[in-house]
């Protein structure tokens, strides 16, 4: 590996992080590839293939790492655990909310500050999108026959989910491992 390109800390496991994780990643593909047009090249395919990344989750990763300042760090990964998707939607603003950028940050301050003083241990996706105004996203595995859900714990992206929620709530722990035994 040259110095241009360190080795990854952990390229199998860069695809199951934390949020924070998932920032520093992007911190390290950001500071190797600063610009959108950077994140094109071949070279960053190479890059997250190292971390053992989809290209599209590693200009993910690389959106979050750029958007969100040593401040809003600071605030994000303190007492009140922050989502991933929260973070992506912050971000991203994929549910189209329309805000601009220092109002989606302004209502994700405010749930963190509420979370905190009320004891709570986590900010949720749909109270964020609540609080920016955008649509809820219905649980598509309401409409899915349960072979179809077993088979969506193949995708690293919701076994990332179900691993966040096991993180998260560590009172869910006993009820995720006797669903996931059933």
């Amino acid at each position: 590996m040259s110095a241009l390109f360190p080795e990854p800390p952990s390229p199998a496991l860069a695809g199951n992080l934390d949020a924070a994780g998932r920032v520093e990643v992007g911190d390290a593909l950001l500071v190797q590839f600063p610009s959108d047009t950077a994140c094109r090249t071949s070279a960053f395919k190479r890059a997250a293939t190292r971390y053992g990344l989809p290209v599209a989750r590693a200009r993910e990763y690389v959106a979050l790492a750029r958007w969100f300042s040593p401040d809003m760090r600071a605030r994000i990964f303190a007492d009140v655990q922050v989502s991933y998707s929260v973070l992506r939607e912050a971000a991203c603003d994929y549910s189209r909310s329309g805000m601009p950028d220092h109002q989606r940050w302004d209502a994700l301050r405010s749930l963190i500050d509420t979370a905190a003083e009320q004891g709570l241990r986590r900010v949720t996706a749909s109270e964020y999108r609540s609080a920016i105004g955008s649509r809820q996203i219905p649980n598509q595995a309401s409409a899915m026959p349960a072979e179809a859900v077993v088979r969506q714990l193949e995708r690293p992206d919701v076994w990332q989910a179900v691993v966040d929620y096991i993180v998260t709530d560590p009172a869910s722990r006993r009820e995720v491992l006797l669903r996931l035994s059933a």
